[in-house]
């Protein structure tokens, strides 16, 4: 009868413990994070969220945690129920994380530990994300060059692609020469009128012809009529 007073007695009192040491573990996260960090959900078990955030990724996650009755000794409960910014295998990486590092820790109070592994792993995403973005930045300017340097530099000629040119060159010059021939030969076939119907500026520019040839008559006379007047003039006065 005592052997079995003293075994309830001993169950009594790690029970106790149990509760005691979460609700000890407790207080240190609600110092430790933020109310906007740690959500208390339930204290029967001791279920509780908390929200890890990366600025540089734009991205939470929230873990929540429900001790089981002997907690310490015992695995906590662990799920991710909301999330943001992160990938899928992102997550999967961080639940695998989390129940690991928890079957090692048992018998040790794990929670902080947990958190600070999940932060940790945000810090490695980040480093990822930051190197890939170092990486593409170098491949746009390293393409960014080499458009500049061909804009420079040219294209450069072989053989192969000089004759090629050569011969395109060549038959587009006998293909012009062919067309301008043509064209010749259909209007030296054009009749007068049909040359002035097909381009009447042609008009215009004899009427301006003739024009301007009156004008230089009228300006002649005009001159010989001055040398006129002053030789009659020289006359005169020589008579005298």
């Amino acid at each position: 009868f005592v052997n079995n007073f003293q075994f309830q007695l001993s169950i009594g009192v790690r029970m106790t413990d149990y509760k005691e040491e979460q609700k000890s573990e407790l207080e240190t996260l609600r110092c430790i994070y933020t109310s906007e960090e740690l959500c208390e959900l339930s204290d029967n078990p001791y279920c509780f969220e908390v929200m890890i955030s990366s600025a540089s990724l734009n991205a939470f996650l929230k873990v929540q945690f429900e001790l089981p009755e002997t907690y310490p000794d015992a695995v906590p409960k662990i799920t991710i129920p909301s999330q943001s910014g992160l990938a899928d295998e992102q997550i999967e990486e961080i639940e695998v994380l989390l129940n690991q590092l928890a079957t090692e820790n048992v018998s040790m109070v794990m929670i902080f530990t947990l958190i600070s592994a999940v932060q940790e792993k945000l810090l490695e995403y980040e480093k990822i994300a930051c190197e890939s973005l170092d990486k593409e930045k170098r491949e746009m300017e390293e393409q960014n060059k080499k458009r500049e340097e061909a804009v420079y530099h040219g294209t450069a000629v072989t053989m192969e692609s000089f004759l090629a040119w050569r011969k395109a060159f060549e038959e587009e010059i006998t293909l012009l020469s062919s067309v301008r021939v043509l064209d010749d030969q259909n209007v030296m076939k054009l009749t007068g009128r049909q040359m002035f119907e097909r381009d009447a500026s042609l008009a215009l520019s004899d009427a301006r012809f003739l024009n301007e040839g009156k004008s230089f008559l009228i300006l002649q006379q005009s001159n010989l009529i001055c040398v006129l007047c002053r030789v009659i003039f020289c006359v005169y006065f020589v008579s005298l």
